[in-house]
Protein backbone atom coordinates (compact mmCIF):
# COMPACT_ATOMS: atom_id res chain seq x y z
CA UNK A 1 0.00 0.00 0.00
CA UNK A 2 1.22 3.22 -1.20
CA UNK A 3 2.28 5.89 1.55
CA UNK A 4 1.56 8.87 -0.59
CA UNK A 5 2.82 10.74 -3.51
CA UNK A 6 5.09 13.12 -3.90
CA UNK A 7 5.51 15.77 -6.67
CA UNK A 8 8.76 17.08 -7.94
CA UNK A 9 8.69 19.83 -9.85
CA UNK A 10 11.39 21.96 -11.23
CA UNK A 11 13.26 23.06 -14.75
CA UNK A 12 14.25 19.59 -15.53
CA UNK A 13 14.04 17.82 -19.17
CA UNK A 14 12.47 14.07 -18.62
CA UNK A 15 12.86 11.52 -18.72
CA UNK A 16 17.02 11.63 -18.66
CA UNK A 17 18.02 14.56 -20.98
CA UNK A 18 19.44 16.20 -18.45
CA UNK A 19 21.99 15.61 -15.16
CA UNK A 20 19.09 17.48 -13.23
CA UNK A 21 16.82 15.26 -14.81
CA UNK A 22 19.17 12.15 -13.68
CA UNK A 23 18.99 13.39 -10.30
CA UNK A 24 15.47 13.66 -9.60
CA UNK A 25 14.30 10.26 -10.97
CA UNK A 26 17.22 8.58 -8.89
CA UNK A 27 15.88 10.56 -6.15
CA UNK A 28 12.09 9.06 -7.18
CA UNK A 29 13.41 5.87 -6.82
CA UNK A 30 13.95 6.14 -3.36
CA UNK A 31 10.81 7.26 -2.81
CA UNK A 32 9.54 4.48 -4.23
CA UNK A 33 11.70 1.64 -2.79
CA UNK A 34 10.27 3.52 0.53
CA UNK A 35 6.53 3.08 -0.03
CA UNK A 36 5.68 6.38 -1.99
CA UNK A 37 4.75 7.49 -5.29
CA UNK A 38 6.69 10.04 -7.20
CA UNK A 39 5.24 12.63 -10.35
CA UNK A 40 7.69 14.52 -12.09
CA UNK A 41 6.90 17.98 -13.73
CA UNK A 42 9.66 19.28 -16.01
CA UNK A 43 9.81 21.10 -18.59
CA UNK A 44 9.95 20.91 -22.37
CA UNK A 45 11.60 22.96 -25.68
CA UNK A 46 8.35 22.83 -27.55
CA UNK A 47 5.41 25.19 -27.35
CA UNK A 48 2.31 23.98 -26.21
CA UNK A 49 -0.44 25.15 -23.27
CA UNK A 50 -0.71 23.48 -19.84
CA UNK A 51 0.68 20.12 -18.66
CA UNK A 52 1.26 17.27 -20.07
CA UNK A 53 1.43 13.36 -19.87
CA UNK A 54 5.20 12.53 -21.18
CA UNK A 55 4.47 9.17 -23.32
CA UNK A 56 5.45 5.96 -22.33
CA UNK A 57 6.55 7.45 -18.79
CA UNK A 58 3.68 7.11 -16.24
CA UNK A 59 4.06 9.56 -13.50
CA UNK A 60 5.62 11.88 -15.93
CA UNK A 61 4.80 15.47 -16.98
CA UNK A 62 5.95 18.33 -18.64
CA UNK A 63 5.36 22.43 -19.23
CA UNK A 64 6.47 24.53 -21.89
CA UNK A 65 9.59 26.73 -20.96
CA UNK A 66 9.05 30.41 -20.50
CA UNK A 67 10.61 32.07 -23.55
CA UNK A 68 10.22 35.42 -22.77
CA UNK A 69 10.55 37.83 -19.77
CA UNK A 70 6.64 38.15 -19.37
CA UNK A 71 6.34 34.66 -19.58
CA UNK A 72 8.94 33.91 -17.24
CA UNK A 73 7.63 36.20 -14.15
CA UNK A 74 3.94 34.44 -14.69
CA UNK A 75 6.07 31.30 -14.62
CA UNK A 76 8.16 31.71 -11.41
CA UNK A 77 5.11 33.32 -9.68
CA UNK A 78 2.76 30.96 -9.94
CA UNK A 79 2.28 26.74 -9.16
CA UNK A 80 -1.31 26.52 -10.67
CA UNK A 81 0.80 23.27 -13.21
CA UNK A 82 1.48 21.49 -9.49
CA UNK A 83 -1.89 22.28 -7.97
CA UNK A 84 -3.28 20.44 -11.36
CA UNK A 85 -1.44 17.67 -10.97
CA UNK A 86 -2.59 17.66 -7.16
CA UNK A 87 -5.82 17.48 -8.17
CA UNK A 88 -4.74 14.19 -10.12
CA UNK A 89 -3.77 12.67 -7.29
CA UNK A 90 -5.90 12.20 -3.24
CA UNK A 91 -2.81 11.27 -1.48
CA UNK A 92 -0.36 13.88 -2.49
CA UNK A 93 2.08 14.20 0.92
CA UNK A 94 4.85 16.50 -0.40
CA UNK A 95 5.91 18.78 -3.06
CA UNK A 96 9.37 19.04 -3.81
CA UNK A 97 10.92 21.98 -5.66
CA UNK A 98 14.36 21.40 -7.62
CA UNK A 99 16.27 24.56 -7.72
CA UNK A 100 13.69 26.95 -7.99
CA UNK A 101 13.17 31.11 -7.77
CA UNK A 102 12.57 31.96 -4.24
CA UNK A 103 9.15 33.93 -5.01
CA UNK A 104 8.18 30.25 -6.02
CA UNK A 105 9.37 28.22 -3.18
CA UNK A 106 7.02 31.47 -0.95
CA UNK A 107 3.95 31.00 -3.07
CA UNK A 108 4.21 27.14 -2.91
CA UNK A 109 4.75 27.21 0.72
CA UNK A 110 1.69 29.64 0.81
CA UNK A 111 -0.38 27.86 -1.11
CA UNK A 112 0.06 24.10 -0.19
CA UNK A 113 0.11 25.07 4.00
CA UNK A 114 -3.64 25.58 3.07
CA UNK A 115 -3.70 22.37 1.87
CA UNK A 116 -1.53 20.58 4.84
CA UNK A 117 0.97 19.50 2.36
CA UNK A 118 4.43 19.73 3.03
CA UNK A 119 6.39 21.83 0.82
CA UNK A 120 10.49 20.76 0.44
CA UNK A 121 13.66 21.99 -1.41
CA UNK A 122 16.08 20.60 -3.15
CA UNK A 123 19.12 23.00 -3.69
CA UNK A 124 22.09 21.53 -5.61
CA UNK A 125 23.95 24.74 -7.29
CA UNK A 126 24.12 28.57 -6.18
CA UNK A 127 25.10 30.57 -8.90
CA UNK A 128 24.34 34.16 -10.22
CA UNK A 129 25.37 33.54 -13.88
CA UNK A 130 21.93 32.78 -16.24
CA UNK A 131 21.11 33.78 -19.88
CA UNK A 132 18.01 35.42 -21.00
CA UNK A 133 17.55 39.29 -20.78
CA UNK A 134 19.22 42.37 -18.18
CA UNK A 135 16.02 41.86 -15.97
CA UNK A 136 16.49 38.15 -15.86
CA UNK A 137 20.24 38.32 -15.07
CA UNK A 138 19.69 40.89 -12.34
CA UNK A 139 16.91 38.93 -10.67
CA UNK A 140 19.47 35.65 -10.82
CA UNK A 141 21.66 37.40 -8.64
CA UNK A 142 19.21 38.61 -6.28
CA UNK A 143 17.71 34.99 -6.12
CA UNK A 144 20.92 33.17 -5.69
CA UNK A 145 21.85 35.63 -2.48
CA UNK A 146 17.90 34.49 -0.67
CA UNK A 147 18.30 31.22 -1.54
CA UNK A 148 21.75 30.70 -0.16
CA UNK A 149 20.61 32.17 3.19
CA UNK A 150 17.06 31.77 3.38
CA UNK A 151 15.70 28.95 1.59
CA UNK A 152 15.89 26.80 4.84
CA UNK A 153 14.17 29.44 6.36
CA UNK A 154 11.06 28.63 3.84
CA UNK A 155 10.98 24.93 3.28
CA UNK A 156 9.86 22.47 5.67
CA UNK A 157 12.88 20.27 4.45
CA UNK A 158 15.71 20.37 2.57
CA UNK A 159 17.94 18.15 0.58
CA UNK A 160 21.32 19.17 -0.68
CA UNK A 161 23.71 17.97 -2.55
CA UNK A 162 27.50 18.99 -0.34
CA UNK A 163 28.65 19.26 2.60
CA UNK A 164 29.02 22.80 1.94
CA UNK A 165 25.75 23.06 1.79
CA UNK A 166 24.64 21.07 4.57
CA UNK A 167 26.91 23.39 6.79
CA UNK A 168 25.39 26.37 5.71
CA UNK A 169 21.90 25.28 6.16
CA UNK A 170 22.58 23.04 9.51
CA UNK A 171 19.64 25.05 10.83
CA UNK A 172 16.84 23.44 9.14
CA UNK A 173 14.85 20.84 11.30
CA UNK A 174 14.86 18.46 8.51
CA UNK A 175 17.99 18.42 6.39
CA UNK A 176 18.94 15.36 4.09
CA UNK A 177 22.42 15.25 1.94
CA UNK A 178 21.90 13.07 -1.26
CA UNK A 179 24.75 13.41 -3.87
CA UNK A 180 24.18 13.18 -7.34
CA UNK A 181 23.13 9.14 -7.03
CA UNK A 182 22.62 6.57 -10.32
CA UNK A 183 20.88 3.02 -10.30
CA UNK A 184 23.65 0.76 -10.88
CA UNK A 185 21.04 -2.24 -12.02
CA UNK A 186 19.75 -0.13 -15.10
CA UNK A 187 21.36 -1.71 -17.85
CA UNK A 188 23.58 1.50 -19.23
CA UNK A 189 25.64 0.59 -16.51
CA UNK A 190 26.53 -2.61 -17.88
CA UNK A 191 26.98 -2.35 -21.68
CA UNK A 192 30.46 -3.34 -23.33
CA UNK A 193 32.27 -0.88 -24.38
CA UNK A 194 34.50 -0.94 -27.63
CA UNK A 195 38.17 -2.41 -27.33
CA UNK A 196 40.92 -0.04 -27.78
CA UNK A 197 44.15 -1.47 -26.18
CA UNK A 198 46.62 0.10 -28.62
CA UNK A 199 45.64 3.63 -27.38
CA UNK A 200 44.97 5.28 -24.01
CA UNK A 201 41.78 7.31 -23.94
CA UNK A 202 41.03 10.33 -22.03
CA UNK A 203 37.45 11.34 -21.91
CA UNK A 204 35.13 14.74 -21.01
CA UNK A 205 31.50 14.72 -20.86
CA UNK A 206 29.34 17.65 -20.69
CA UNK A 207 28.16 21.10 -21.86
CA UNK A 208 30.88 24.15 -21.10
CA UNK A 209 29.88 27.06 -19.92
CA UNK A 210 33.04 28.90 -19.86
CA UNK A 211 32.42 29.77 -16.78
CA UNK A 212 32.15 26.31 -14.79
CA UNK A 213 34.46 24.17 -17.05
CA UNK A 214 38.00 25.16 -17.56
CA UNK A 215 37.81 22.37 -20.83
CA UNK A 216 40.49 24.81 -22.54
CA UNK A 217 42.89 23.86 -19.99
CA UNK A 218 42.45 20.21 -20.64
CA UNK A 219 43.37 20.54 -24.51
CA UNK A 220 46.00 22.97 -24.12
CA UNK A 221 47.91 19.87 -21.41
CA UNK A 222 46.49 17.21 -23.77
CA UNK A 223 47.73 19.22 -26.90
CA UNK A 224 51.18 19.60 -25.39
CA UNK A 225 52.13 15.57 -24.46
CA UNK A 226 54.28 14.47 -27.84
CA UNK A 227 52.57 11.00 -27.95
CA UNK A 228 50.58 9.40 -30.82
CA UNK A 229 49.28 6.54 -28.51
CA UNK A 230 46.67 8.61 -26.55
CA UNK A 231 43.56 10.12 -27.39
CA UNK A 232 40.79 12.98 -25.64
CA UNK A 233 37.05 12.29 -26.71
CA UNK A 234 35.00 15.44 -25.96
CA UNK A 235 30.93 14.45 -25.74
CA UNK A 236 28.68 17.20 -25.28
CA UNK A 237 29.79 19.58 -27.98
CA UNK A 238 31.38 19.80 -31.83
CA UNK A 239 34.81 21.59 -32.42
CA UNK A 240 33.17 24.69 -33.83
CA UNK A 241 31.49 24.72 -30.18
CA UNK A 242 34.77 24.62 -28.64
CA UNK A 243 36.46 27.09 -30.93
CA UNK A 244 33.14 29.37 -29.74
CA UNK A 245 33.25 29.23 -26.09
CA UNK A 246 37.14 28.85 -25.87
CA UNK A 247 38.01 31.48 -29.04
CA UNK A 248 41.80 31.86 -27.16
CA UNK A 249 42.32 28.07 -27.53
CA UNK A 250 43.78 27.07 -30.82
CA UNK A 251 44.25 23.15 -31.41
CA UNK A 252 47.58 22.74 -33.40
CA UNK A 253 47.33 20.96 -36.31
CA UNK A 254 49.46 17.27 -35.24
CA UNK A 255 47.22 17.45 -32.37
CA UNK A 256 43.84 17.25 -34.51
CA UNK A 257 43.46 13.69 -34.91
CA UNK A 258 43.94 12.91 -31.52
CA UNK A 259 41.01 14.57 -30.33
CA UNK A 260 37.79 13.49 -31.09
CA UNK A 261 34.55 15.74 -30.71
CA UNK A 262 31.35 13.78 -30.36
CA UNK A 263 28.92 16.18 -29.88
CA UNK A 264 25.91 15.72 -28.29
CA UNK A 265 24.92 12.26 -27.61
CA UNK A 266 22.61 10.39 -25.40
CA UNK A 267 23.02 9.41 -21.64
CA UNK A 268 22.94 5.57 -22.73
CA UNK A 269 25.85 6.68 -25.43
CA UNK A 270 27.68 8.87 -22.94
CA UNK A 271 28.04 6.26 -20.33
CA UNK A 272 29.23 3.61 -22.79
CA UNK A 273 32.18 5.63 -23.98
CA UNK A 274 32.75 6.55 -20.13
CA UNK A 275 32.79 2.77 -19.44
CA UNK A 276 35.64 1.99 -22.02
CA UNK A 277 37.56 5.32 -21.49
CA UNK A 278 41.19 4.69 -19.32
CA UNK A 279 40.83 7.84 -17.68
CA UNK A 280 37.82 10.55 -17.01
CA UNK A 281 38.97 14.20 -16.65
CA UNK A 282 37.23 17.54 -15.99
CA UNK A 283 38.60 20.61 -14.58
CA UNK A 284 36.81 23.40 -12.35
CA UNK A 285 38.04 26.13 -10.40
CA UNK A 286 37.36 25.84 -6.93
CA UNK A 287 35.13 28.73 -6.29
CA UNK A 288 31.50 29.42 -4.15
CA UNK A 289 29.58 27.69 -7.21
CA UNK A 290 31.64 24.82 -7.58
CA UNK A 291 31.95 23.85 -4.04
CA UNK A 292 28.49 23.97 -3.17
CA UNK A 293 27.09 21.87 -6.16
CA UNK A 294 28.27 18.26 -7.06
CA UNK A 295 29.47 17.49 -10.55
CA UNK A 296 27.72 14.75 -11.84
CA UNK A 297 29.80 13.92 -14.06
CA UNK A 298 32.25 12.82 -11.33
CA UNK A 299 29.79 10.50 -9.73
CA UNK A 300 29.25 8.60 -13.62
CA UNK A 301 32.81 8.11 -13.80
CA UNK A 302 33.29 7.49 -10.40
CA UNK A 303 30.87 4.62 -10.79
CA UNK A 304 32.12 2.94 -14.03
CA UNK A 305 35.37 2.64 -12.33
CA UNK A 306 38.20 4.62 -14.20
CA UNK A 307 40.84 6.68 -12.71
CA UNK A 308 39.44 10.66 -12.31
CA UNK A 309 41.67 13.53 -13.13
CA UNK A 310 40.10 16.68 -11.69
CA UNK A 311 40.67 19.47 -8.75
CA UNK A 312 39.58 19.59 -5.55
CA UNK A 313 36.24 20.88 -5.32
CA UNK A 314 32.89 19.90 -3.49
CA UNK A 315 33.33 16.74 -2.30
CA UNK A 316 35.00 15.19 -4.77
CA UNK A 317 38.22 14.60 -3.22
CA UNK A 318 37.28 12.85 -0.18
CA UNK A 319 36.04 9.89 -2.91
CA UNK A 320 39.32 10.20 -5.27
CA UNK A 321 41.43 9.31 -2.20
CA UNK A 322 39.07 6.69 -0.13
CA UNK A 323 39.45 4.64 -3.89
CA UNK A 324 42.98 5.34 -4.71
CA UNK A 325 42.00 5.83 -8.46
CA UNK A 326 42.88 9.28 -9.95
CA UNK A 327 44.82 12.15 -9.37
CA UNK A 328 43.76 15.66 -7.12
CA UNK A 329 45.23 18.67 -9.05
CA UNK A 330 46.93 20.93 -7.25
CA UNK A 331 46.76 23.63 -9.28
CA UNK A 332 45.05 24.19 -12.72
CA UNK A 333 48.29 25.33 -14.59
CA UNK A 334 48.80 23.35 -17.73
CA UNK A 335 51.79 21.64 -16.38
CA UNK A 336 50.32 20.01 -13.47
CA UNK A 337 47.53 18.69 -15.85
CA UNK A 338 49.99 17.32 -18.25
CA UNK A 339 52.24 15.77 -15.59
CA UNK A 340 48.83 14.40 -14.31
CA UNK A 341 47.77 12.85 -17.70
CA UNK A 342 51.10 11.13 -17.97
CA UNK A 343 50.98 9.47 -14.36
CA UNK A 344 47.59 7.68 -15.94
CA UNK A 345 49.16 6.64 -18.96
CA UNK A 346 51.87 5.21 -17.12
CA UNK A 347 50.02 3.35 -14.66
CA UNK A 348 47.09 2.07 -17.13
CA UNK A 349 45.36 0.33 -14.76
CA UNK A 350 43.13 -2.77 -16.51
CA UNK A 351 41.01 -3.48 -13.88
CA UNK A 352 37.23 -2.14 -13.79
CA UNK A 353 34.45 -2.49 -12.22
CA UNK A 354 31.65 -1.04 -11.39
CA UNK A 355 31.40 1.10 -7.93
CA UNK A 356 27.96 0.90 -6.01
CA UNK A 357 28.98 4.06 -3.66
CA UNK A 358 26.90 6.54 -5.37
CA UNK A 359 23.87 3.43 -6.11
CA UNK A 360 20.19 4.98 -4.83
CA UNK A 361 19.53 2.01 -2.48
CA UNK A 362 22.69 2.96 -0.69
CA UNK A 363 20.59 5.89 0.69
CA UNK A 364 17.81 4.38 1.37
CA UNK A 365 17.59 5.07 5.34
CA UNK A 366 19.06 8.91 5.74
CA UNK A 367 15.75 9.41 3.24
CA UNK A 368 13.70 7.17 5.09
CA UNK A 369 14.29 9.54 8.14
CA UNK A 370 14.10 12.46 6.28
CA UNK A 371 10.90 11.76 4.80
CA UNK A 372 9.20 10.47 8.44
Amino acid sequence: MSKGTIIYYGGFTLPDKSAAANRVVSNGKIFSSLGYKTAFIGVSEEKFEGIRPIPGHEDMFEIAHPDSTSQWLKHMFSVEHILSLADKYSDVRKVILYNVPMFTLLKAKKVFAKKNIEVCYDCTEWTKDTDGSLPKRIFKIFDEFLISNFAHKVADGMIVISSVMKKKYKACRNLLVLPPLIDINDEIWHQQPANHEDVFEFCFAGIPDGKKESLDKVVKAFCSIDRNDIRLRIIGITEDDFNSIYPECKIPKNARDRIIFMGRLSHRETVKYILGCNCYIFIRRSDKRNNAGFPTKFAESYTCGVPIITTDVSDVGEYIKKSGKGSLLKDMTKENISEAMLCQIENKSQSKGLDKTFHYESFGQPTENWLQ
